[in-house]
């Protein structure tokens, strides 16, 4: 597949997230995220992000719908989010959520985020030419950069771990 044609597919209107998200395959492939600009001004654009993954259906509800620990997206969200949620984000051995600030946090996405997705063995060498043919995305924004380091920094300060005792999420 060409990166134009790649283009066109993740360029396609998104469909229902919960429809998109339950057919994808354990293959790789590309994904784009989408959002309503009036959702989130900010980011002032409706391309959120274009990735690869090595296993599109892992990277998204084990990651991007999942855990804020492992994916910029849910970081930045949760960053420019904080206050409209009540969202606590708290130091375990990466910033994370607490389980209830995570399940607000993707009750907030899933009516406002829409998926487009591309199986293709060929993915990380169609990203870069992809990336650049939809344009800027709304995580490559300045107000990205600040709305995660706001996520980090509502956190505090990391504390020391105490000797013996094993690594559990809040």
């Amino acid at each position: 597949m060409t990166p134009d044609e790649a283009a066109a597919v993740l360029g396609a209107p998104p469909g229902d997230l919960d429809e998109t998200v339950a057919a994808l395959p354990g293959a790789p492939g590309l994904y784009a995220w989408w959002i309503d600009p009036d959702a989130v001004p900010a980011l002032g654009t409706g391309l959120l992000h274009v990735g690869a993954a090595r296993m599109l259906r892992n990277r998204i509800r084990r990651q991007d719908l999942y855990r804020t620990g492992v994916s910029r997206l849910r970081r930045v969200l949760a960053g420019l989010l904080l206050d409209d949620l009540a969202l606590a984000p708290t130091w375990v051995a990466d910033v994370v959520l607490p389980k209830a600030d995570e399940e607000r946090l993707s009750a907030w996405m899933r009516p406002r985020l829409r998926l487009t997705a591309l199986p293709d063995d060929a993915a990380a060498e169609l990203l870069a030419p992809v990336a650049a043919l939809l344009g800027p995305t709304g995580l490559e924004s300045d107000a990205a950069a600040r709305a995660e380091e706001r996520f980090v920094a509502a956190a505090g300060e990391k504390g020391p771990r105490e000797a013996g005792v094993p690594f559990r999420r809040p």
